[in-house]
């Protein structure tokens, strides 16, 4: 076959492709929609999975976590990493860090950025260098180091605008000079970053003391290389292994059921999305065949229709072989006009995920159709150049030659291409019913999601974070009193109703507890009493909305000379004050026995807090005011909370203004409104949720334009049928009847089998669901109802049409 043939042929199936516009139109649409969303699909798989990370042989690299009886998955201790260090055996260097944010000052406005605090080592255990200057190194670690500091890439492009000679340079963080040892390369990022709404901006060295270093507080990450030789399951075990013997020799107590364990950096960034990116790729490919599927069926009616032409041309010489390549072709041909069309599509998809907004699924921000996108579209075209046009081809020259000269059509053909495209129409309907199950099972999980009581209320509530650098307001006066001030000129503002502030905003920060001294309270031996640990200002909970159960909120009285007070929520009472008086009861937190006692004077409802699913945990709240009393330090870093009584982003400005008429040196950042941050916290299982129900519509209407097709087709060949029976007096009904009964055998046969495969390929989805089961029976109803709907209404016109055909006409036509 040379080029000449190939372009004949070409050109023969444009001119019969022009004059089938109908055919053309729906075949070209119906294939845009799947490779559309399989292009879509494959961007967002590319961006999140593919790419690789920024690490240097990231498989050779593992976090390393703690777990006791109370966390699953938790941070490591000062004590621990040297401790790690020390024994294992299965990594060549680990490294830890902490994280939190900086004010940046000088050289531009006031900035706060997210920062790490990282051992000498971290980078290289990652295995990243830096793109100008250097990173730490083991005399820079150390107790009373010097302030040095490595910027990101992001940093420093936006502030100092790559300027070349930035190493050596100072940048005033929390009004201290740093001086600029390092830049990092473009697209670098800790593991943890990826969870997180800001990367990491700037690095510092954390300094461990081992004199000082302890294993009670954790609030580390940790990373290891990995030994050769060494998989992440043997460093999981050794941790394990070094973990009971440190319970054995009394380091922790057997009732904490402490343990130590591994995970990639793979697993890390990748695992908690990848079940649903999973869900979504396997969502394209049924979608993707199901549009085969109906451009199949669609393509096996043109090529009956034109079984005298294809008899003609057989019998004038032409070889099985062209024949099938023609028909290819103009299959070929209509792939190519869907992926062109499915490319603009999936670009206009990409774009869409940014109103979808799914902060916590990693790298997703990066999404774009890019070379590989246009490779895979390339595949599929040609995966759905042979699904939906080799069939069909080979069942276009299976008739008999004299018959199709002779009636146009072979009456075997005919029957065996009826039942194919029967068998087509139940394979559509199947795999439609399977995506709507799993629609339908995310819809009802976000649902049950929303629902859950988050102890607080979200609308007409801003939020904005504030940090006062130790240089400028060293001691607890200045800092209580700065706060003060604020919340003041704040409530006078036009439109606030309540203003308050807090050490860590529900669902935008996670939380961790505090050992305390319950008065009256007797811990299990090897335990003690423990609490999530918030700090606030009076005003809080009326802002936040908040829920007083018992006793009184704080007030401006709980201030630095008054009595140490504290509110608990209700996890606390029952955990520790069950069956007695919780208001007026006493605790002290955990560390030197001269600690104050602090009085509960209020018990606050249960809050969401580390997320909206995630277990409650027992909690108490401190005045401000009053924490440095109990523990020496004041509470520099703060969120501003602000209830409004309009549109709380309305008032951001004012708010921030008063922030800069009291200092003007501090920055404002990660100013949004609550009902923002709630989203977010879903933006996961809404972004999951709304593709999956995007794909199943599509498979649906696709389903639905495959039986139209296929009913309008068989009332087309059974004309002289029905013609008959109306002449011998059948009624409209009856033949309305007739073709409703085959309209719904197919569907019924779809839907025994989509329903089977739905039953058994939900189970995979209990991962992603909260309060409702894979075999949800409300969800397996709604979809039966929905399809037989479905299917009433996608058969209701040609079955119209089939009592409309005059019986005269249909035998004269015969």
């Amino acid at each position: 076959m040379g080029v000449e043939f190939v372009l004949q042929e070409v050109r023969y199936a444009l001119r019969g492709l022009v004059k089938a516009s109908a055919f053309t139109a729906t075949a070209v649409l119906t294939l845009a929609l799947g490779i559309g969303a399989t292009a879509a699909i494959f961007s967002v798989i590319d961006a999140v999975i593919l790419r690789p990370l920024p690490w240097s042989e990231p498989s050779r690299a593992a976090m390393i976590w703690s777990r006791w009886s109370a966390f699953d998955k938790t941070w490591v201790a000062t004590g621990e990493v040297i401790d790690y260090r020390n024994w294992s055996r299965s990594f060549a260097a680990i490294g830890a860090w902490s994280d939190g944010q900086i004010n940046v000052t000088g050289d531009g406005e006031p900035e706060r950025v997210d920062f790490a605090q990282v051992t000498a080592n971290t980078f290289d255990v990652l295995g990243v260098r830096p793109l100008l200057g250097r990173v730490f190194t083991q005399t820079d670690d150390v107790p009373n180091g010097p302030r040095l500091v490595v910027i990101s890439h992001a940093l420093w492009t936006q502030r100092y605008g790559r300027d070349a000679s930035i190493v050596g340079r100072n940048a005033r963080l929390n009004g201290q000079p740093y001086e600029i040892v390092g830049v990092m390369p473009a697209g670098f990022a800790l593991p943890t970053d990826y969870q997180n709404a800001q990367p990491t901006m700037l690095w510092t060295p954390l300094q461990i003391d081992p004199a000082t270093a302890e294993h009670g507080s954790h609030g580390l990450y940790a990373a290891g290389r990995l030994a050769p030789g060494v998989s992440i399951a043997q460093a999981s075990k050794e941790l394990h292994d070094l973990a009971q013997a440190w319970t054995r020799e009394g380091l922790y107590p057997p009732q904490m059921r402490f343990d130590a364990f591994a995970v990639s950096l793979q697993d890390e960034v990748l695992g908690p999305v990848g079940r649903a990116i999973g869900l979504l790729a396997a969502a394209v490919a049924f979608l993707l065949l199901i549009a085969c599927s109906n451009v199949a069926n669609l393509m096996l009616a043109r090529a009956e229709w034109r079984q005298r032409d294809i008899a003609v041309r057989t019998a004038l010489g032409a070889g099985s072989r062209r024949l099938v390549a023609q028909l290819l072709i103009e299959s070929l041909l209509l792939s190519i006009a869907g992926a062109a069309i499915g490319l603009a599509l999936a670009s206009v998809g990409v774009q869409a995920l940014t109103w979808l907004h799914p902060d916590n699924i990693p790298r997703v921000g990066t999404v774009d159709v890019n070379r590989r996108a246009l490779l895979v579209t390339m595949a599929a075209c040609v995966v759905v150049t042979l699904l939906s046009g080799l069939f069909p081809a080979l069942r276009a020259l299976a008739g008999n030659v004299s018959e199709g000269l002779r009636e146009g059509r072979s009456l075997t053909t005919l029957k065996s291409g009826q039942r194919f495209r029967s068998a087509l129409v139940v394979v559509q309907t199947a795999l439609a019913i399977v995506l709507l199950v799993g629609a339908g099972l995310l819809i009802r999980s976000l649902g049950s999601l929303q629902r859950i009581d988050l102890g607080f209320r979200p609308d007409h509530a801003l939020t904005m974070r504030i940090s006062l650098p130790a240089a400028s307001h060293a001691t607890a006066e200045a800092v209580v009193g700065f706060y003060g001030r604020l919340l003041d000129q704040v409530r006078s503002l036009p439109g606030v109703r309540a203003a308050g502030a807090v050490r860590s905003l529900p669902l935008a920060s996670e939380i961790g507890d505090f050992w305390l001294m319950v008065d009256g309270y007797v811990p299990p031996p090897g335990t003690n009493a423990k609490g999530d640990w918030e700090i606030v200002t009076d005003g809080y909970l009326e802002a936040m909305g908040e829920r007083l159960v018992r006793g009184r909120s704080f007030t401006p009285a709980d201030n630095q000379t008054g009595q140490l007070v504290a509110l608990i929520n209700e996890e606390f009472v029952r955990q520790y004050l069950s069956g007695r008086q919780a208001l007026g009861g006493r605790f002290r937190l955990g560390g030197p026995a001269s600690r104050p006692w602090v009085t509960i004077v209020g018990i606050v409802a249960n809050v969401r807090h580390n997320g909206v699913a995630a277990p409650i945990k027992e909690k108490f709240y401190i005045p401000h005011a009053q924490w440095h009393r109990s523990t020496g330090n004041p509470m520099r870093g703060m969120t501003l909370v602000v209830r409004t009584a309009g549109d709380p982003s309305a008032l951001a400005g004012a708010v921030q203004a008063e922030v800069r008429r009291l200092d003007p040196t501090i920055p404002v950042a990660e100013v949004r409104t609550m009902d923002e941050v709630v989203a977010r916290a879903l933006s996961r299982d809404r972004f999951t949720s709304a593709l999956l129900s995007v794909f199943a519509s599509l498979a649906v209407a696709l389903a639905a334009v495959g039986l139209f097709s296929v009913l309008t087709y068989t009332i087309a060949r059974r004309t002289r049928e029905f013609g008959v029976r109306i002449a011998m007096g059948a009624r409209p009904v009856q033949v309305l009847q007739l073709v409703m009964r085959s309209a719904f055998s197919l569907a019924l046969a779809g839907l025994v089998v989509g329903l089977a495969m739905a039953a058994g390929l939900t189970r995979f989805m209990g991962s992603l669901l909260h309060d409702v089961t894979p075999l949800d029976a409300w969800t397996f109803g709604a979809v039966t109802i929905g399809v037989l709907a479905v299917t009433a209404l996608a058969s209701i016109g040609p079955a119209w049409r089939a009592t409309r055909v005059d019986p005269v006409n249909a035998l004269r036509a015969e």
